[in-house]
């Protein structure tokens, strides 16, 4: 088999493990837990990460988090997991597919601008909440037209940046240009590291 990634392991996993087990800390919280959240906050520029138990939650947590729910609309792009669209439809919201670009497999900013200015200028829409935006494959979505757009029609961001961790765009770490970041990825096969950035508490 060969292995889409391999876990790197330092050494000292033995020691951290049998520290847990011997203070009884070995799931959801405690100290390498909170080391854990404040070193993935600080890796992308904000004051708040939470720890959860699964990438779906993590994107669960986000979008509650910002308050969407029965009504609202989400926009997300085509390309992506179904976990995005499941997060918006559990919260009781409608995901708003728009097409990913054929050569990054991103969010078509473009596209975006043309169906909010469908929906919101021409037809009134107020429903449309957020734009949940999905940096794929260590690419970076070309997050200024993103937030141009979210600032005119006042959306909030929700910045899946699962593949993105320690990946900058303009020099800005991916992760930190949304409302809320959801980082719904496996680390070291650990369902116990999954996590949520915010800069508001």
């Amino acid at each position: 088999m060969i292995p889409v990634n391999e876990p790197l392991l330092t050494g000292n996993e033995k020691k951290y493990l049998a520290e847990c087990i011997d203070t009884g800390w070995i799931s959801s919280e405690g100290p390498f837990v909170r080391q854990f959240e404040q070193g993935i906050a600080a890796r992308v520029s904000r004051r708040h990460g939470i720890a959860v138990s699964n990438g779906s939650v993590a994107l669960e947590a986000a979008v509650a988090a910002l308050g969407i729910g029965e009504g609202d609309e989400v926009i997300i792009p085509t390309f992506t997991i179904i976990s995005c669209a499941a997060a918006v439809v559990r919260a009781g919201a409608m995901p708003v597919l728009i097409d990913s670009d054929p050569i990054t497999w991103n969010i078509d900013a473009e596209k975006l601008k043309i169906k909010l200015k469908d929906e919101i200028d021409r037809k009134g829409n107020k429903k449309i909440k957020a734009i949940m935006v999905v940096h794929i494959y260590g690419l970076p979505v070309d997050m200024e037209p993103i937030l141009e757009l979210a600032e005119k029609y006042r959306l909030l961001i929700i910045e899946d940046a699962a593949e993105m961790l320690g990946q900058t765009y303009k020099g800005q770490p991916c992760g930190s240009y949304g409302d809320i970041t959801p980082f719904p990825e496996r680390f070291q096969q650990n369902p116990y590291f999954k996590r949520v950035s915010t800069n508001s508490k």
